[in-house]
Order: C-alpha cells, then sequence, then structure tokens
C-alpha cells in the first residue's frame, strides 16, 4: 500500500478509494443522465488500464482502487436519485468528500491524482460518442469540445 494512502484512516481510504467510480458515474450521465453499457464497460476497461497506464506515482492507488471499482461502481449506480441534475448534485457531494481528503495527501500526490481523475472523467465522458456524430453532426461535436466536461475535482 502506498504510503500517502496508509496515512489516511480507512473511512479517508475508502473515500480516495471509490473517487475513480464516483467520477466515472458523473462523467456517464453527465449528458443524457443515464449510464449506458458502454460507459460501464468502458469505465471498468479504464480503472483496470490505468493500473499499467497511470504516472508511476499512481499506479499502486488504481491497483487498490481497481479492486473495489466495480462494486463501487454498482452500489453508488443502485443509489442514485431519479432525475439527472438529483444524480448529478449526489454525485458531486461524494466528490466534495473527495476534496476533503486531498489536503491530507502529499501536494505532489494529491495533483497528479486530479489530473488523472480529471482524465479519468473526459475518457469516460466521450466514450459514448460515436463516429457518425464526428462526421455527421461536427456543430455538434465542435460545442461539446468548447464546453468540455470538467467536473469539479480538488476545487
Amino acid at each position: 500500500m502506498p504510503t500517502e494512502i496508509e496515512r489516511l484512516s480507512e473511512e479517508d481510504q475508502l473515500i480516495l478509494l471509490k473517487s475513480p467510480a464516483i467520477v466515472a458515474l458523473l462523467a456517464a450521465i453527465s449528458d443524457d443522465g443515464v449510464v449506458s453499457k458502454h460507459e460501464r464497460a468502458e469505465s471498468i476497461k479504464l480503472a483496470h488500464v490505468r493500473t499499467y497506464s497511470s504516472p508511476e506515482i499512481l499506479r499502486n492507488f488504481y491497483t487498490m482502487a481497481e479492486s473495489h471499482f466495480v462494486d463501487a461502481f454498482e452500489s453508488e449506480l443502485a443509489n442514485l436519485p431519479e432525475g439527472q441534475e438529483e444524480k448529478e448534485a449526489y454525485l458531486e457531494n461524494k466528490l466534495t468528500e473527495l476534496n476533503q481528503v486531498l489536503p491530507k495527501l502529499n501536494q505532489v500526490y494529491a495533483k497528479e491524482l486530479v489530473a488523472s481523475l480529471k482524465s479519468f472523467a473526459k475518457h469516460i465522458f466521450e466514450s459514448d460518442s460515436s463516429v457518425l456524430e464526428y462526421f455527421i453532426l461536427p456543430i455538434f461535436m465542435n460545442k461539446i469540445e468548447k464546453e468540455s466536461f470538467n467536473p469539479k475535482i480538488g476545487e
């Protein structure tokens, strides 16, 4: 277990390790309020890929988070309220818990983690886009890119 995570209480560790699942859910629901099968599968796949593709400093974190990912994702998905705004508020509240844990980490570690989680969210947000959207609906895609998804992590 990385020393940065070891220094935290069990409660803070759990908040930290669930954060990729929370971020993935927020990204998945942000465009239409629904978590598609593709977004779910892409989230699980990305959680695994990050165990070896993330910056070296975060690899142990993602290895630990992956072991909690599916359970956390499914549990939080089941707890989501009805309505897109309510879902977003619920998940943003969960991210507020993460924002309470981040200052307890080494500043460099926390900065890397925030950047990685934002990248995670952006990947999931963009994962449900089809090739047709890029070629048939370029105006729509330009709007998405200009109003890019930016979760409030570490702010």
